[in-house]
């Protein structure tokens, strides 16, 4: 079995080799886990791991690949061996990051104070003033403790001397530190027997204390932190949500948060509520587009003014990712003595800043062997492999160097290490970098005892997540036995009860309430079409005229039957009728299709999934399942009832098994206005004269609503207006009645906090207004009134605007 498990394909003696250093017996702190393995076998992990795979997928892990033809949103990749270190290397590596953060801070500190590194020459004015993230807004403004770093990210590479060097510093806004603690909850799961036999170290103490240190910044006793994130199309945005549900933190976006008086709130449906630490993920510059980018949609107007006036504390600060950068590495060294009084204890992977005139000379005749990078990292600018170029290509590129020196940065290119990875049944090699976090408690500096491991994918060495790379768990090896601190509450500890609702920000209630609208506006378009589809075919002319009426009940402004042009005189045919159903179902370019709604759906779901259970997200992934489109008329139905199959549990779910808070609140009154709005076009065909011809319509109305059967058991008889007109519309007792839906509107606008008492009375009035002997008065009030009352609820608690009054149609 072992044989079985270490047929590597080694890259040769050119490269240092993580598991083995003569590609056949495994180094001594990897040999207990590859016999752990032995004894576990091939089959049973590769079970483990299929399981694993599932509920990553289940799970909605992702990391968004806007170019992956798989799709955006696409499933985290990790891989199921950890990389292991040993003690004593942990040590030497521990060490010298924490070393490196003390330093950069000081750096920082120095940049947005003082500037006495520049002015004596330490470090060129070009690496400050010409790089586009030194913010001069932030300059002078007094940071507390002049900690501008809380959380710096160290990337690793292994020479194939076995030394560790730095490739990047991350200090704008760190990620992975989220996806870290995802990989340790899957492997463990995976290998609980090899992690609890390895002595590997926990992670939970090191967010214990990130979650300590972000409350230490805040002045008040019982802070309101928000984890500031760019939104569902960040590829990171999984990470944001699950840091900040597993730190208690509010996850919001700019557009939750604004600034008054020069302090920050949170716009929730409470009102505003002061915010008191920022830890961001959306770099500096789009920060504040009053101060910074104009055109930032991702900011904070006046965050800058707020920050300078000390009434909120940001981690990173505002602006660290000026040196974040590969060229203020050459100086580094000199740096750490002069302001640490030490050397550096983890060396820069060797770095030539091309606006110094010898290191631009060295770079010019020594394309061959650098990896070309942009000094002031921008969008779209990627690292040029000088080794992979064609003689004009090497050319154009010293060219532009030659032109503009100052703009680029080269690097040796390090022959990275190798890592085991489980390919298919056994063991490969891929290339390595290794991601450590170092954090400052305000008190010390202490490391994440692991990090993020990313490997590269088959098609060759270079080490991305965006180019098929994989993730990998790391595992710290201990001397002795490790703590078993977690964030989760010893089972014998007694907790506080509580009932009281969490800060519900308005962007998540406004997405809420949406995918409430947008479930039931599927549902009724399925119904719908459900009762029109398999009579089409063999519909008489007045059953023709009767469906066309039932289709103008959707109100769709995207029809594509004929008649919409004065030119157009004949009227619609069956087969005109059968064209505008498929439309309606399968057309990705129409905005009222059933799948352009049913992407809908997926998309406000997608932004309040961390506020969703697990099962109503998994739902909501299956009803954006891809569909046939080469689907046959007759096959329509069948297709359209999976998909009311698939409503139907949501509407269960939003029942049963959601807690009765104020996220329920809005989904559920989403639901209901939205099905008071189509029974509103029911009622109005109804409303319109009947003659003998067109009675069928009554059936069809009955049917979409779902209340034959109530019907029947009542009356035994044919179909008749006044009671049709009664279950439809006055009957409060069923679900799908006019009357139910404004009863529970009422009942459930009014546990909202804050409503407005005229909204109420007018919500209420309006069920009254059923019993008008003027019907067809009241369905015009209606449906003028329902657009009406989610305007003012927007208003209300979306967009903090002054709330309209309703209009109560007279």
């Amino acid at each position: 079995m072992i044989a079985d498990l270490r047929q590597f394909s080694f890259s040769g003696s050119s490269v240092y080799d993580e598991l083995s250093a003569d590609g056949v017996t495994p180094r001594p702190h990897w040999k207990p886990f590859l016999d752990s393995l032995e004894a576990l076998g091939t089959d049973e992990l590769a079970l483990r791991w299929s399981r694993a795979e599932r509920r990553i997928k289940e799970n909605g892990v992702t990391y968004n690949v806007y170019s992956d033809p798989r799709g955006v949103s696409r499933p985290w990749e990790i891989d199921a061996i950890p990389l292991l270190i040993a003690p004593e290397e942990w040590r030497r590596i521990e060490a010298g990051i924490i070393q490196r953060a003390q330093l950069l801070n000081l750096v920082l500190a120095d940049l947005y104070g003082a500037r006495r590194l520049v002015s004596r020459g330490d470090l060129p004015a070009a690496l400050l003033f010409g790089n586009h993230a030194f913010l001069r807004p932030l300059a002078g403004i007094q940071i507390p403790k002049r900690n501008y770093l809380h959380l710096l990210a160290v990337d690793l590479a292994r020479s194939p001397d076995g030394q560790w060097w730095v490739l990047a510093d991350r200090t704008q806004a760190p990620s992975g530190a989220g996806y870290a603690l995802e990989n340790r909850t899957i492997i463990a799961e995976v290998l609980p027997e090899q992690f609890r036999e390895s002595n590997a170290h926990r992670l939970a103490s090191f967010f214990q204390s990130l979650r300590e240190a972000l409350i230490g910044l805040a002045s008040s006793d019982h802070p309101r932190i928000v984890l500031l994130t760019p939104g569902p199309f960040n590829e990171t945005y999984f990470e944001h949500a699950y840091l900040a549900r597993y730190l208690g933190f509010t996850l919001a976006e700019g557009a939750d948060l604004t600034v008054r008086d020069r302090h920050v709130y949170l716009k929730t449906i409470d009102g505003l509520l002061q915010v008191d630490v920022i830890l961001r993920r959306v770099d500096s510059n789009y920060c504040d587009p009053l101060e910074l980018e104009g055109d930032s949609f991702l900011g904070i107007a006046g965050l800058v003014d707020a920050i300078s006036a000390d009434n909120v504390r940001v981690a990173n600060a505002l602006g660290s990712g000026v040196i974040e950068t590969a060229a203020i590495m050459p100086f580094l060294p000199g740096l750490s003595r002069q302001l640490l009084g030490e050397p550096l204890k983890l060396p820069s992977v060797a770095t030539w800043w091309c606006g110094q005139d010898y290191a631009r000379d060295w770079v010019l005749d020594h394309l061959h062997k650098v990896v070309i990078k942009p000094a002031f990292p921008l969008r779209g600018r990627e690292p040029v492999f000088g080794a992979d170029l064609a003689a004009k290509e090497k050319q154009e590129l010293a060219d532009r160097l030659r032109a503009r020196p100052y703009e680029y940065v080269a690097q040796e290119q390090v022959a990275l290490s190798t890592a085991p990875i489980w390919d298919k049944g056994r063991l490969a090699s891929r290339s390595l970098v290794l991601r450590t976090y170092v954090l400052n408690t305000g008190n010390g500096w202490v490391a994440m005892p692991g990090g993020l491991a990313r490997v590269s994918g088959a098609d060759g060495p270079v080490v991305s997540m965006q180019h098929g790379g994989l993730s990998k768990d790391v595992w710290v090896l201990s001397d002795g036995p490790v703590s078993a601190f977690s964030l989760l509450r010893p089972r014998d500890q007694p907790v506080e009860l509580r009932r009281g609702p969490a800060d519900l920000p308005s962007r998540a209630a406004d997405n809420l309430f949406w995918l409430g609208r947008y479930a039931e506006r599927c549902e009724c378009i399925a119904r719908l079409l459900r009762c029109m589809a398999p009579r089409v075919r063999r519909a008489t002319a007045p059953e023709l005229a009767c469906l066309l009426r039932l289709h103008a009940c959707l109100g769709s402004k995207h029809s594509t039957l004929p008649g919409k042009e004065p030119q157009e005189v004949r009227p619609p045919t069956a087969l005109d009728l059968e064209k505008e159903i498929l439309s309606m179902v399968f057309a990705e370019d129409r905005p009222d299709s059933l799948r352009s709604y049913l992407e809908e759906v997926h998309r406000v779901g997608g932004n309040v999934r961390e506020r969703l259970s697990l099962d109503m997200n998994r739902l909501i992934g299956k009803l954006a399942e891809p569909w046939d489109d080469d689907c046959a008329f007759a096959d329509i139905s069948a297709l359209l009832a999976t998909n009311l199959e698939r409503l139907t549990a949501f509407s269960g779910m939003e029942r049963e098994n959601i807690t009765r808070g104020a996220g329920w609140l809005f989904l559920s009154l989403g639901r209901r206005l939205e099905r008071a709005r189509f029974i509103v076009r029911h009622l109005a065909e109804l409303v319109a004269p009947l003659d003998r011809e067109s009675w069928p319509l009554l059936e069809y109305l009955l049917e979409v609503a779902d209340s034959s059967m109530t019907y029947r058991s009542r009356y035994f008889t044919t179909l008749q207006l006044a009671p049709v007109l009664d279950v439809l519309m006055a009957d409060e007792t069923n679900p799908r009645s006019l009357a139910f839906q404004l009863d529970h509107l009422a009942d459930l606008y009014s546990k909202l906090p804050r409503h407005v008492s005229s909204d109420l009375v007018a919500m209420r009035r309006a069920v009254q207004l059923l019993s008008s002997a003027n019907l067809g008065r009241t369905i015009d009030d209606l449906a003028s009134l329902l657009p009406a009352w989610s305007d003012n609820l927007t208003n209300n608690y979306f967009s903090h605007a002054r709330n309209f009054a309703i209009r109560t149609g007279g």
